[in-house]
């Protein structure tokens, strides 16, 4: 069998300090667990994650070289060094992978498709994580946005759960319409805004396990393809916890991150919300770059170099700014 990259203790001690871990509740194997045990403890990692790595795709907008590469290694170096940075799913989620893998959970990667609306998905775009304990799988997302997954979901068909209250999540399976052999059934995420409200399906993913060079093909899609937002828009996204202030400073501490996850920080191109318990308590609007840099800096914790800065002059990117070449 290949060998599957997997990080050092060492390296798990800085991911551990990244992401404001308390040290009396760090595990660095996890194969002498309990199943118990290893269930709480894969639900701490995802929520220090969702709160601490953020969906984003500013390397797409904030640096020279717009180059998205999803090897393990430079994951790491990307985001644990640096407070605040993330990346995008295959980005977020291959390196959560590996944590989770070198900690010794039985942590596989999988496929998924992002629904566009009217029950159609597009093509292998997105990456997720299957964790199985005491035979039960369970789906985790540190890639997606404020409805994806909150905690490791149970792949249960129907079974409901909490997803940031009032809001509810859960997995059928089902075809899709876009299938030919409608005998096929797939695993659809959904989500609802309340319990009343309905369901609307968020992607659809296989159990079939993806390999490291599935996720580096499958990257070029959202790192190049001119068709996606991904190349023009800047996004970053977190999830937010009980513990924080209201005016939310930075990226939470371990004291904050005691609290549950109560809501989503979103910084859409030129406009930051953040909804907490189903209500929108705040919305900034951007009219130029240099607020949206000061913003990625209070609510992220992002801070970026001097090229780095310069790199966003002049594209599509730019808050108030205009294309090159476009009038």
């Amino acid at each position: 069998m290949a060998e599957r990259h997997r990080y050092t203790a060492a390296q798990l001690e800085q991911y551990f300090d990244r992401i404001a871990l308390p040290k009396s509740k760090r595990i660095s194997n996890v194969t002498d667990l309990s199943d118990d045990d290893k269930l709480a403890y894969v639900n701490l990692l995802q929520k220090h994650e969702l709160c601490k790595v953020p969906w984003e795709n500013l390397t797409q907008h904030y640096s020279w070289h717009r180059v998205i590469n999803v090897k393990p290694q430079h994951l790491f170096n990307k985001i644990v060094p640096y407070a605040g940075r993330g990346g995008y799913c295959m980005e977020a989620n291959h390196f959560f992978h590996t944590v989770l893998f070198s900690l010794g959970f039985n942590a596989y990667m999988a496929g998924a498709r992002i629904h566009r609306g009217e029950g159609l998905y597009g093509g292998w775009t997105h990456v997720v994580n299957i964790v199985t304990i005491a035979g039960t799988k369970y789906l985790l997302d540190g890639g997606f946005g404020p409805q994806g997954p909150s905690r490791p979901l149970p792949i249960k068909a129907g079974e409901t759960q909490t997803q940031i209250e009032p809001a509810e999540m859960r997995v059928v399976h089902e075809p899709i319409s876009q299938m030919l052999d409608q005998s096929q059934r797939i695993w659809i995420y959904q989500h609802r805004n309340e319990a009343s409200g309905d369901w609307v399906p968020m992607y659809c993913y296989t159990l079939q396990e993806f390999i490291p060079t599935d996720i580096e093909s499958m990257n070029f899609a959202p790192s190049q393809s001119k068709q996606t937002f991904f190349t023009h828009k800047v996004v970053t996204v977190r999830f937010t916890t009980s513990g924080e202030p209201d005016d939310n400073p930075g990226s939470p501490k371990e004291a904050a991150l005691e609290g549950e996850i109560d809501g989503s920080l979103t910084l859409n191109q030129d406009v930051l919300k953040w909804r907490r318990r189903g209500r929108k308590v705040m919305e900034v609007k951007f009219t130029n770059d240099d607020e949206r840099v000061l913003a990625l800096e209070k609510y992220f914790g992002i801070t970026f170099a001097e090229e780095d800065l310069e790199a966003i002059k002049g594209s599509a990117g730019e808050v108030g700014g205009k294309a090159l070449g476009v009038e």
